[in-house]
């Protein structure tokens, strides 16, 4: 099953920079424990431009690896390219194992995006498990406080119940004095 991670999905560039995420793995500041940096998707070198589209908020750690890398006309049309986070929808070409928490490609490309970006390094992977396995406590804190509340609900109309017996128990007691 393809999961559309929120550390990999974003629809546009605002979605990132508003969520202080990095375009290219979505770990947080937080996460990170520090500032993320601004990293020209097509690098100056290859003819990139300071234009906002492309310009990617990215950690330190994806940046070093992208570094100024740009493909080559072969090697784009080989999938040899880093996805645009803005442009691309990487649930197409990765998917991210439940159980593991380590990125998989669905294609050539994803393969090589994983690869070039170390994406399954382990403080990645280790991010990628505590991030489900907080999603997952919330959605049993939500379904507890479901419960809890159905049972309120159960106990208040046991409590009117009880109310009504002891009023129809006094009402018969008066009636047989």
């Amino acid at each position: 099953m393809v999961l559309e991670s929120e550390c990999l999905i974003h629809t546009t560039n605002r979605s990132v920079a508003s969520n202080y995420r990095c375009g290219y793995c979505g770990v947080d500041e937080a996460a990170v424990g520090a500032e993320l940096t601004v990293d020209h998707y097509q690098p100056r070198s290859a003819g990139g431009s300071d234009d906002l589209e492309n310009l990617i908020y990215a950690c330190i750690k994806c940046n070093q690896y992208k570094g100024d890398y740009w493909p080559s006309a072969e090697e784009e049309t080989s999938g040899h390219y880093v996805f645009h986070p803005h442009r691309h929808l990487l649930s197409l070409h990765l998917r991210e194992n439940e159980i593991t928490g380590e990125l998989e490609p669905l294609t050539d490309t994803g393969a090589f995006h994983i690869r070039l970006l170390h994406l399954n390094r382990p403080p990645l992977v280790a991010h990628r498990l505590a991030r489900r396995a907080t999603n997952i406590l919330r959605q049993r804190i939500l379904l507890l406080q479901e419960q809890i509340e159905q049972r309120e609900q159960t106990i208040q109309q046991l409590q009117e119940y009880i109310s009504l017996l002891t009023a129809l128990i006094a009402t018969i007691s008066r009636h047989n004095q």
